[in-house]
């Protein structure tokens, strides 16, 4: 797993209760983070962890030395203030749990595998004030508040296609997917790029097995050390298709990125359809894993005895820079609070969800990737991704935030 010094840094300003004057400044912030960590090792039972792996990877982040992790946990100490008042702890003392791949023997009963995920329970920490109610904490972190929403999904394409009803959905998109790209491998050996005599039996592929244009399982390795649709290179380059310079214009990367920055082309145009097409399943499936709208439900399932459970996505916010150091205020948004957007979403727009494309953020953009708004009537919910990252022969993935003018509807519906 990989260890983020925000996460740790919130248990331990969990409970050392940080003051402003802790903060004010770099020095004293540095202070505090050394202050802490001490804290944190004295105090076992207060700041939990899976195993010994997990509780030197943490504490190893928090480094005063380190101008990045110092940064980061600024970010940390933001999210512990929201945290704390969410909570209504005051000045009580709060047990945090570190989870991840090994979650501490207090907590394991609140661990989810549920929708395909080993962790639909997402929490990066659980906290609690009383050992009654337990806390569920996804944090997520940025510099400044005005600052984009922090991504909340970065999964494969195919994570939210889990369940035998998205099975024909599943291949009729695998197959435009292939189609499409090996239609691209044909067109730069038109354009010149690949050249048809280092593709064995390139005429009679294009017509009889576009497959093999796609996947390449009998490529000349020698030549190819990728798939044509992944090669960076081209014929004429001093280095052939090996040549990793992506900026030049005449390779294929430079090519195929250029296909795929269009949002016009068909490949586009057939995910947008599907996905309308197909709306209800595909809007539930996006919302329950990005959101974690049934995680309620899965938890009334389990026995977690007298125990209660909440769940919130909370956003530290700050940055350190030189001896400037601002902590600013932490965002929370309950899942209580999510559902109930939701519920009343239903209630004054009884309409389905769409998906539409961003042509603001589109236009703007040059890469492999289509910007997407997921919608309901016209209020944005969502701002969506789909993106190759440098492999054409695996699934794109899923990006997702939340949309300020859903933000600004929970406030004004939900009294977030």
């Amino acid at each position: 797993m990989a260890y983020e010094a925000s996460e740790i840094m919130f248990a331990a300003a969990l409970l050392c209760k940080p003051k402003p004057s802790d903060y004010e400044n770099a020095t004293n912030l540095r202070a505090f983070i050394a202050k802490a960590r001490k804290e944190v090792e004295r105090n076992p039972t207060k700041v939990q962890f899976g195993d010994t792996a997990m509780r030197q990877g943490f504490l190893s982040l928090m480094d005063p030395s380190n101008d990045k992790m110092v940064a980061d946990m600024a970010r940390g100490i933001s999210a512990a203030i929201a945290v704390r008042a969410y909570m209504g702890a005051g000045e009580k003392e709060i047990t945090s749990y570190m989870t991840g791949n090994t979650w501490p023997n207090e907590v394991k009963k609140f661990k989810v595998s549920a929708y395909g995920f080993q962790d639909y329970n997402s929490s990066d920490v659980m906290v609690t004030a009383d050992k009654e109610t337990f806390y569920g904490i996804s944090l997520k972190k940025k510099n400044k508040s005005r600052d984009a929403s922090p991504t909340l999904i970065n999964k494969a394409f195919d994570s939210v296609l889990v369940g035998t009803e998205f099975a024909k959905i599943k291949n009729e998109l695998a197959t435009d997917r292939a189609d499409f790209f090996a239609d691209l491998v044909i067109e730069a050996v038109e354009k010149g790029i690949i050249s048809k005599y280092d593709i064995d039996n390139f005429d009679r592929l294009k017509v009889s097995n576009k497959k093999e244009l796609f996947e390449a399982k009998s490529r000349d390795k020698t030549k190819f050390d990728r798939s044509y649709i992944n090669t960076k290179g081209y014929v004429a380059s001093p280095r052939g298709y090996k040549d990793s310079n992506t900026r030049d214009r005449n390779s294929m990367r430079f090519f195929v990125n250029g296909k795929l920055a269009d949002p016009n082309n068909r490949h586009w145009t057939k995910v947008i359809k599907v996905l309308n097409d197909n709306i209800d399943l595909f809007s539930e499936s996006l919302l329950n894993i990005i959101l974690k709208t049934k995680l309620f439900k899965e938890m009334e399932a389990k026995d977690l005895e007298e125990n209660t459970f909440d769940f919130a996505l909370v956003t530290g916010v700050g940055n350190v820079r030189k001896d400037d150091v601002d902590v600013g205020k932490g965002d929370v948004i309950s899942l209580k609070t999510t559902l109930c957007g939701l519920s009343r979403l239903d209630e004054l727009y009884p309409a389905p969800y769409k998906i539409e494309l961003d042509s603001v953020k589109q236009d703007s953009a040059n890469a492999a990737k289509i910007f997407l708004k997921m919608k309901k009537k016209n209020l944005t919910l969502l701002d969506l991704e789909i993106r190759y990252k440098g492999d054409f022969s695996s699934q794109p993935q899923w990006q997702g935030t939340l949309n300020y003018d859903f933000i600004n509807f929970l406030k004004k519906e939900c009294d977030l």
